[in-house]
């Protein structure tokens, strides 16, 4: 038997979320961004899986993040597990055009440890979200590497987030926002595509 509540978290995760509204209101401080959370045929890889990009809405066609997530969840936490595409450019735009997402059952993943974040729902419909404890996300910025830390506030109307990247041996904060975070609204449910693919 499905678990409802797996799907209806990922029916408020999923979707086309814009910050278009921040970005006009403050271009200097923030760019305009499109995430896509598009949910993927069960049959993929045989579990709730999610295939993400998020693009410059001056450059649709060529998105700066790729990854698949994949749902799990443990006691009362939702757990989005963050894996790499090998040979991405294979499924480039699928967030768009649909006509790719049978592309995905090729791809080769790669999971990264210490880079899933942790939902929980605060009230009916609400969600809170941290990178998993531990401190052990790193991504390497130039010269230096960094530990990610990431939190999320989302529902079936916004989708707002703050990355940040701090220096492993000093904890000095390396790279992300200085303004504050993302705030996006979803512009698209995908809740149809997970009632006919996944129920």
């Amino acid at each position: 038997m499905k678990d409802k509540s797996l799907l209806e978290f990922s029916k408020i995760i999923s979707g086309i979320f814009s910050n278009k509204e921040q970005a006009l209101q403050d271009p200097k401080k923030f760019a305009h961004i499109q995430i896509h959370i598009r949910p993927l045929f069960f049959k993929t890889f045989e579990c709730y899986s999610f295939y993400s990009e998020q693009r410059y809405q001056h450059d649709i066609w060529n998105p700066y993040r790729q990854c698949i997530n994949i749902l799990t969840k443990e006691r009362n936490i939702f757990i989005m597990s963050n894996h790499r595409i090998e040979n991405k450019e294979r499924v480039t735009g699928a967030g768009i055009d649909i006509s790719l997402l049978n592309e995905f059952a090729k791809c080769k993943l790669n999971k990264k440890i210490g880079c899933s974040m942790h939902f929980r729902e605060a009230i009916p419909g609400n969600y809170h979200g941290n990178i998993e404890p531990g401190g052990k996300c790193y991504i390497q910025k130039g010269d230096e590497l960094t530990y990610v830390k990431s939190k999320v506030e989302l529902n079936n109307k916004s989708f707002i987030s703050e990355d940040s990247g701090y220096e492993k041996e000093t904890d000095r904060k390396v790279w992300g926002s200085n303004f504050g975070p993302l705030v996006f609204k979803k512009l698209r449910n995908f809740d149809k595509f997970i009632d006919k693919n996944w129920t």
